[in-house]
C-alpha cells in the first residue's frame, strides 16, 4: 500500500515460476560443483581417460547453465520480487543488507573459479585445477548458506520480530532442518543432471558407469535423507508455532497423520493448494525414485534420452512444489510474524527497538500498521489509490461508488494473492453472495490468538492467526465503511444487479440481520452447504446453534448474544425448506 500496485494478474504466479526454474538450476550448481570434483579426481587417480573426458565435457554444460541462466534467473527474482512486493523486498534488504553483501562476496568467487576451472583444463596442472574446482564448490555451498538463512526467516523469523537482530533471525528455528534438506537437494540434482547428460553418449559402457553411479551414489541417497529432513523440518516449523497440522487439515502434527491429510479425498478443511502441491510432491518423489532404481539396476547400458527427460520433470515437479509447499506454509505472512502477504504490518510489539526520534518526526509513524490501515483506511494511508471522481460521491450513485473504492480496495488488500476470473479467481468465491454475507466473511477473514486460541493483540508475540475456514488469508484492515464496499465490490463481481446495493442500514429482523453477516456466506442458496430447516421448530435451532462445531468441525462456536440466538433460531426456523426435487417448498 505504500508502494504502486504493479497490475499483472496474479504476479505471485511470475515470481513461482522465475523461482522455481531458478532453484532448479542453482541447486545444480552447488551440488554439480562437488560432483565434478569428485569425478576429475577419481578420473585423475584411476588414470580413466573416458572419465576424464566425459568430465570436461560435463563442466561446459556446466557453466553454461549455471552461470548463463543461473546467474540471469537470479536478476530476475531481484527484478520481479521488487515490483510484485517491494514492501517485502525493502524488508529483506534493510534486515540481511550484510548477509546480501557476503552471499554477493561468494557468488563473485564462484563465478571467478568456475569460469578458471572450465579454461583451465588444459591451461593449469591436475592439482590446481582440482584445488580451483573445490573453491568453486565450497564457495557455492556457502552461497546456500547464507541464502537459506534468509529463506527459512521469512517463515520462521525467530527473536527477530521483538530484538530485530540479524542473527536471532538467521539462525532461526528451521535453519539447520532446510540447510540440510537444501544440501541433500543440491547432491541428489547432482546425480539427476549426470544421468541426463549420460544419456547422450554414444559409449555404452561409459554411460553405464555414470548412470549407475550417479543414481546409487547420488540420487538415492536423496530420497532417503530428503524424507526425514522435511520431517525435522515441518516439526521445526510448528513448534515455532506455523499452524502445519492446520495447512494440511491434518487430526495433529504427526507424519502419518500429515501423510494421510494430503491423501485423502473430499478434503474440508485445510489449505487446498498446499494439500494438493504436497500431493505431486510425494507422487513425483516416489516415482523418481522407483525409476531411478529401476534404470540403475536393469537400463543403465540401454537407456535412452525420453526416461532421462522423464526422470528431469520428476525432479522439477518434486522441487518446484516442496517450494510450492514452503511458501504456502508461511501464508497468510510474507515474513512471518512481521508482514502479511499484502504488505499489512504488525504493529510493534512492546521491547521493540524504537526507530530513532528524528526519522519519526520527519516521516511520522508507521501508517501502515494493521491498527493505523483500521483508524485511518486504506484509502486515506496510501497515496497510491486512485481518488474518487466526484460526481460518484453522491448518495443516488452509491453502486458506482461501490465499484470505484472496491476495486482499489481490491487491488491494495486482495490483489497479491486473488485475480478476478484466474488464478486463485475470486469470481467464483462470491457467485450468487450477497454484500452482507461478504461482509461478514471479511470481518472473520483473520483475528490475532493467543496460543490457546483466546483473543489477543497483533503487537502481542507470538501471534497466532486464526483464519476463516482455515483458508490463510490475512485479516481486512480498514474502515469498517471500507469493509462493507469492499462487500459490496465482491457482490457486484459475484453478479448482484447494482441496483440491489444501498448505503447499509440497520436491520430491524435481528435473526436475519445476523444470519446474512455470520451464516449466508456459507449456508445460503449458492453457499457451500445450503440450508434446509428439514421442519425443524426454533427450539431445536436454539440448541444446535449451541454446539456448532460440534456438528461441523468447520464450523466456528456462536458468539453472538442470547438475543441474537433465539432470533437466529427464529429466521433458521422460518426459511423454506427443499423439495425432493431441489427447489424450495
Amino acid at each position: 500500500m505504500n508502494y504502486p500496485v504493479w497490475d499483472i494478474p496474479a504476479s505471485g504466479l511470475l515470481i513461482a515460476v522465475i523461482a522455481i526454474l531458478h532453484v532448479f538450476v542453482s541447486h545444480f550448481a552447488v551440488g554439480g560443483g562437488f560432483y565434478l570434483v569428485l569425478l576429475e579426481r577419481r578420473a585423475r587417480r584411476g588414470g580413466d581417460a573416458p572419465l576424464l573426458g566425459y568430465a570436461k565435457r560435463l563442466s561446459r554444460f556446466f557453466i553454461l547453465l549455471t552461470l548463463v541462466f543461473g546467474a540471469i534467473s537470479g536478476v530476475g527474482i531481484w527484478f520481479t520480487i521488487g515490483l510484485v512486493h517491494p514492501q517485502a523486498t525493502s524488508s529483506l534488504i534493510n534486515t540481511f543488507v550484510w548477509g546480501w553483501a557476503i552471499e554477493w562476496t561468494f557468488f563473485v568467487v564462484e563465478i571467478a573459479a568456475a569460469m578458471v576451472y572450465y579454461y583451465g583444463w588444459d591451461r593449469l596442472s591436475a592439482r590446481l585445477h582440482m584445488a580451483v574446482g573445490w573453491i568453486y564448490a565450497a564457495s557455492a555451498w556457502m552461497s546456500l548458506v547464507i541464502i537459506n538463512g534468509i529463506l527459512s526467516y521469512m517463515l520462521t523469523p525467530g527473536q527477530w520480530p521483538t530484538t530485530r537482530g540479524f542473527w536471532d533471525g538467521f539462525f532461526n528455528e528451521t535453519y539447520w532442518p532446510a540447510l540440510f534438506a537444501r544440501t541433500f537437494v543440491a547432491i541428489g540434482l547432482a546425480g539427476l543432471y549426470a544421468i541426463w547428460t549420460a544419456a547422450w553418449l554414444p559409449d555404452a559402457a561409459l554411460k553405464s558407469r555414470i548412470a549407475r553411479d550417479a543414481a546409487w551414489r547420488w540420487v538415492l541417497p536423496m530420497a532417503i535423507a530428503i524424507p526425514l529432513s522435511l520431517v525435522w523440518y515441518l516439526r521445526a516449523a510448528a513448534n515455532a508455532g506455523v499452524p502445519v497440522a492446520e495447512v494440511f487439515g491434518a487430526r495433529d502434527g504427526g507424519f502419518v497423520s500429515l501423510l494421510t491429510a494430503v491423501f485423502s479425498t473430499g478434503i474440508a478443511t485445510g489449505y487446498p493448494a498446499a494439500q494438493r502441491a504436497a500431493w505431486w510432491v510425494i507422487v513425483a518423489a516416489a516415482l523418481l525414485t522407483i525409476l531411478t532404481a529401476l534404470l540403475a539396476a536393469t537400463r543403465s547400458r540401454t537407456y535412452g534420452k525420453p526416461l532421462a527427460g522423464v526422470l528431469m520433470v520428476l525432479g522439477f515437479v518434486a522441487l518446484g512444489g516442496s517450494e510450492w509447499v514452503r511458501e504456502d506454509l508461511r501464508k497468510p505472512w510474507v515474513i512471518g510474524q512481521y508482514m502479511f502477504v499484502n504488505a499489512l504490518r504488525l504493529p510493534p510489539p512492546a521491547g521493540v527497538p524504537a526507530p530513532p526520534e528524528d526519522f519519526v518526526q520527519r516521516f511520522g509513524a508507521d501508517r501502515f500498521t494493521v491498527d493505523a490501515v483500521n483508524a485511518s483506511g486504506v484509502l486515506a494511508a496510501s497515496a497510491w489509490m486512485r481518488p474518487v471522481p466526484a460526481h460518484l460521491l453522491a448518495p443516488h450513485d452509491y453502486a458506482a461508488r461501490v465499484e470505484h473504492q472496491g476495486r482499489e480496495l481490491f487491488r491494495a488488500l486482495c490483489a497479491s494473492c486473488h485475480t478476478i476470473d484466474g488464478y486463485l479467481a475470486i469470481r467464483p468465491l462470491v457467485r450468487g453472495k450477497g454484500p452482507e454475507a461478504l461482509n461478514g466473511v471479511l470481518a472473520r477473514l483473520a483475528v490475532p490468538t493467543d496460543a490457546a486460541g483466546a483473543a489477543s493483540a497483533w503487537n502481542a508475540l507470538p501471534v497466532h492467526v486464526k483464519t476463516w475456514r482455515s483458508r490463510r488469508m490475512p485479516p481486512f484492515a480498514g474502515t469498517d465503511e471500507e469493509r462493507q464496499i469492499l462487500a459490496g465490490y465482491l457482490a457486484l463481481v459475484g453478479g448482484a444487479p447494482p441496483a440491489t446495493l444501498s448505503p447499509p442500514a440497520p436491520s430491524a429482523d435481528v435473526g436475519k440481520a445476523y444470519y446474512d453477516t455470520n451464516c449466508a456466506a456459507c449456508h445460503g442458496p449458492d453457499g457451500l452447504a445450503p440450508l434446509d430447516p428439514k421442519g425443524r421448530t426454533p427450539a431445536e435451532f436454539y440448541e444446535m446453534i449451541g454446539r456448532l462445531p460440534a456438528i461441523n468441525e468447520m464450523m466456528p462456536a456462536f458468539e453472538g448474544t442470547e438475543e441474537e440466538r433465539r432470533a437466529l433460531a427464529g429466521h433458521l426456523a422460518a426459511l423454506p425448506g427443499k423439495t425432493p426435487g431441489g427447489g424450495a417448498r
